[in-house]
């Protein structure tokens, strides 16, 4: 790629997952002078993918909402409607020995470990969330007490406590009713109808599809510079704002007239010691979850549901992500692609277990599950980790996010804290990258 001294302002961003990617997109195309640094190897942070047999798997799993808008607009300006697709997708939950499915008022209807009028009150929950768009008041209830409110005890306890305790451990009675009722609504409006069936979207390749996009467009651009494996040492900054980025090894200053970080708020600190002291322990504050997340290649199919939520004391994970029953990536042959993921802090043990005590654990859970299952069935196992994977949403956290601005002139900031309530998204990383980019434009004098 090479650079136009002779375009716009100068503009440094620190990442190139897919809110640094459309931010490059936007400010190259309105004249900026970019240039994105990527400490990794390779693009797409928590969106990257991996080969298999020369197939683009991604590392975490994603799937598209039909509340996506964000995604969705973007993969019609690159030319990619074709390779969309939406599917009617089937939800099943294992509760303590038996399959149950989850998908429907139906599947509701049948669900015997709550009793009848809490599954009436799960589906009013369902019903009310998806049509709910204010959530601010919910922001100061926790999702413990919103939901045992709204469903029942008996029901919150066989549903959602496993859930949040599994996935936020110590924190899971403090994790906020607006981050709750946010996963709910974007499952629920993917409802053509409010009984029906979720309809949820794939793209052919997944996630490489849209960043392989994004980088041949950015690579066509004479004002747009992609560096892999730029570590950025610090961004400095003077009275007058943001100066520059030192990335490590280079002998000169990167001059940058605006500074975009992708990077976790926890880590910006560590690069950008101009920061105020207030602002620092501010970021700093912002807790986040890591994530242990295994990937499976099976020469057979697990079940027929794309998501299994599973409440089993003798299994150590609470999912289980068919992903081809959602996308059935042909050019696997028919074998099965399996995720189980594990959100947990990182000073959690099994964040530091060894691949194949991964495995182990793997497989026993999944024998829970399927009796005749056999470690013959694996093809491929690969173990992908993320250390700020998701920010914990506590009670209260909307007073926590900051702006995409910072005291810092010309140094600004995008993060997955920012989504909220909304979860971590592709789409989401979408709307704060592009967000920003207008951001910036509309300081150019």
């Amino acid at each position: 790629m090479k650079t136009d001294p002779d375009c716009g302002s100068r503009v440094c961003i620190l990442g190139a997952g897919l809110a640094g990617l459309s931010a490059a997109f936007d400010l190259a195309r309105r004249g900026y002078r970019v240039t994105v640094l990527e400490a990794a190897s390779r693009v797409g942070g928590l969106a990257e993918s991996l080969l298999v047999d020369g197939v683009p798997l991604e590392r975490f799993y994603h799937f598209i909402c039909r509340s996506d808008t964000d995604l969705v607009k973007l993969v019609s300006e690159l030319g990619l409607e074709s390779r969309l697709h939406w599917r009617r997708s089937r939800t099943a939950f294992w509760y303590q020995g038996e399959l149950y499915g989850f998908g429907s008022p139906l599947d509701l209807l049948r669900f015997r470990p709550v009793p009848a009028v809490e599954r009436l009150r799960f589906g009013l929950n369902i019903m009310r969330s998806r049509y709910r768009r204010s959530w601010r008041e919910l922001d100061r209830l926790s999702a413990a007490t919103w939901l045992r409110e709204q469903i029942g005890d008996r029901a919150y306890e066989v549903i959602w406590d496993p859930l949040l305790r599994i996935k936020f451990g110590d924190a899971h009675e403090t994790v906020s009713a607006a981050w709750i009722w946010h996963r709910i609504h974007r499952i629920a409006t993917s409802r053509r109808t409010p009984w029906g069936r979720e309809h949820l979207g794939y793209l052919e390749h997944g996630s490489a599809t849209l960043i392989d996009a994004l980088v041949r467009r950015l690579a066509a651009m004479d004002n747009v510079t992609l560096r892999t494996g730029a570590t950025v040492e610090t961004v400095l900054a003077d009275a007058g704002g943001v100066q520059g980025v030192r990335v490590d090894g280079d002998k000169e200053l990167l001059p940058a007239g605006h500074v975009v970080s992708t990077v976790a708020l926890a880590l910006l600190p560590g690069i950008a010691p101009d920061l105020d002291p207030d602002y620092r322990r501010r970021l700093e504050g912002i807790e986040y979850l890591g994530v242990v997340c295994s990937m499976l290649v099976l020469r057979r199919s697990l079940s027929d549901a794309f998501w299994t939520n599973v409440n089993d004391r003798r299994v150590p994970f609470n999912g289980v992500i068919e992903y081809t029953n959602l996308n059935p990536v042909p050019g696997l042959g028919g074998r099965t692609v399996l995720y189980i993921p594990h959100y947990l802090r990182t000073s959690h043990p099994r964040f530091g277990f060894t691949d194949e005590a991964l495995l182990a654990e793997a497989v026993a859970g999944l024998r829970v599950l399927r009796p005749d299952f056999e470690e013959s069935w694996i093809d491929r196992f690969q173990v992908s980790r993320a250390r700020h994977a998701q920010a914990i949403c506590t009670v209260g956290f909307a007073d926590q996010v900051p702006e995409h601005a910072t005291p810092v002139p010309g140094l600004w900031i995008t993060d997955s804290a920012q989504f909220y309530p909304e979860d971590r998204t592709v789409s989401a990383a979408i709307r704060l990258g592009r967000r920003v980019a207008r951001l910036i434009a509309e300081e150019k004098p």
